[in-house]
């Protein structure tokens, strides 16, 4: 008997590395797609894969909604692990003949599928921008008010009750599956889906900060990465996001200075 539990913990651990392991090489493969296509636009190469390059208005639509759907899985899958991690132990209790690896899957996926529609409306934004002539070839904000008006809605937002409210879905993931809870696959994906949307309430604005310091800012991507991720996992009292918050709207007013001198 002794020995028949070892090999089912065995079974469970692997399961759950697997699961893990696979999220986190999903992540990877897009971080690794996205410094390519950084050094493409570096040196101007790749032309298909940069959204600013692209002839015609379905193709660029199509390029901006590819960059941000791959920009979202990089920045916004690692920050859901934990949240994986808790989905896959209750569903690994919860499912006693099936494990729970597909239903992590499925998870992930409904995760995935609402930030993937916050890129389409991300794309739109980004190439009504570029045609308007308020952004770089680079995807940076070249108009001074409209970086002014994205920092301060930014800033402002952390402190809203919405961002209060889905924050605490994402730092609460257990709370919410207890309160949410769907058995069977299409459950797993209407799971993600949901917890998915909470996380987009909660960090959309903070990626429109992108168009201000580059959309495809590397450095930028793995900053706000970190912060998102920390914003999940410190304790609620340590108010990181009111911080961030008064740090985005102090350089929101900066910017905004520059524009009366």
């Amino acid at each position: 008997m002794q020995q028949a539990n070892m090999q089912t913990d065995a079974r469970r651990w692997r399961g759950r590395l697997f699961a893990v392991g696979s999220l986190g090489a999903v992540a990877a493969l897009s971080w690794l797609y996205l410094v390519r296509m950084n050094a493409g636009m570096s040196h101007m190469a790749m032309p298909a894969t940069m959204p600013a390059m692209a002839p015609g208005l379905p193709e660029q639509l199509l390029a901006a909604f590819t960059m941000w759907s791959v920009m979202m899985v990089a920045m916004m899958l690692p920050t859901a692990l934990p949240a994986a991690t808790v989905f896959g132990n209750l569903a690994r209790r919860r499912s006693v003949h099936t494990g729970s690896t597909s239903s992590t899957a499925l998870f992930a996926a409904g995760y995935v599928a609402a930030w993937t529609g916050y890129a389409a409306v991300a794309a739109a934004g980004q190439v009504a921008l570029a045609r308007a002539a308020l952004l770089t070839p680079m995807l940076q904000s070249a108009s001074v008010a409209l970086s002014a008006v994205i920092l301060l809605a930014a800033g402002a937002f952390q402190f809203t009750s919405l961002k209060d409210a889905c924050l605490t879905k994402c730092r609460t993931p257990l709370a919410f599956f207890l309160a949410e809870w769907r058995d069977g696959k299409a459950g797993a994906l209407v799971l993600g889906l949901k917890h998915g949307s909470y996380c987009v309430g909660c960090c959309w604005a903070l990626m429109a900060v992108m168009f201000v310091v580059g959309a495809m800012n590397l450095v930028w991507m793995a900053a706000l990465t970190l912060f998102v991720l920390g914003e999940k996992v410190v304790p609620a009292r340590w108010r990181l996001g009111h911080v961030a918050g008064g740090a985005l709207m102090l350089w929101g007013l900066v910017v905004a200075a520059s524009l009366v001198r």
